[in-house]
């Protein structure tokens, strides 16, 4: 069974990149989680998919405390405490406009955040931003990394980047996802984490094809669809658990 990772933790029922959604992600079996992160003006990280709250607030343009007054916006290490097995940090950024500057006090402060963590804790750092791979990169990261796409025009080539940025795994939308797209990630020493599969009789099919994590808003329900069609659960053990490759 390829691994299960809540999207944004179980935010199928909970709010999503909260404590109760990554929670609620273990309680359903997931294997891990993904969750967004974003820098606030006053340079400190928060959870955000989006980069403007609901009243268009910008976090970017906005200090963490004045966001906090608005958004019940999670830090980094209160979800790193409650999170389940492997986690997929995304690494936000508004692409030309952030500045080189803001992009490496992002990985920094993400960076020291997980050198917090215990030892058999498992991450996985992924971005759409070529600019941010590149950094981790050139910072030496030991931690997997993964090229996140969508509506590449010619996915060779984005797989032919993220094996050249040493990622472990390449992370496009799930329709994109064919037999040949995991046959030319196969040949590169890649795997393929796809998002977010809500329809389960595709995941059945992305199963079949070799997909190694799939990334939903419904882990539980995920997993006893993937079961009830014959897969057996992956074994997760110490260091190794949910670590690509």
């Amino acid at each position: 069974m390829p691994l299960i990772l809540g999207h944004r933790g179980a935010s199928g029922d909970r709010v999503e990149n909260t404590l109760a959604a990554f929670i609620e992600a273990g309680e359903q079996g997931a294997d891990g989680v993904e969750l967004d992160v974003r820098l606030t003006a006053d340079q400190q990280l928060v959870l955000s998919h989006d980069r403007e709250l609901g009243d268009g607030t910008r976090i970017d343009r906005t200090s963490a405390a004045a966001l906090r007054k608005l958004a019940p916006l999670e830090s980094l290490p209160a979800a790193l405490e409650v999170a389940p097995g492997v986690v997929n940090v995304e690494v936000k950024s508004d692409e030309a406009s952030e500045q080189l500057a803001r992009r490496i006090a992002t990985l920094e402060l993400v960076l020291d955040d997980l050198a917090r963590r215990p030892a058999t804790q498992r991450f996985v750092l992924s971005s759409f931003d070529l600019d941010i791979l590149v950094l981790l990169t050139q910072m030496g990261v030991g931690h997997p990394t993964a090229y996140l796409t969508m509506g590449v025009p010619r996915p060779d080539l984005a797989l032919d980047v993220a094996s050249s940025l040493g990622c472990t795994s390449y992370n496009p939308w799930y329709p994109e996802v064919d037999e040949s797209l995991i046959a030319a990630a196969a040949d590169r020493g890649l795997e393929v984490w796809t998002w977010t599969v809500n329809d389960f009789d595709h995941a059945v099919n992305l199963a079949h094809l070799g997909v190694d994590a799939l990334i939903t808003d419904h882990p539980g329900a995920m997993r006893a669809h993937l079961a009830a069609a014959g897969f057996v659960d992956r074994v997760l053990d110490g260091g190794d658990a949910g670590a690509p490759g």
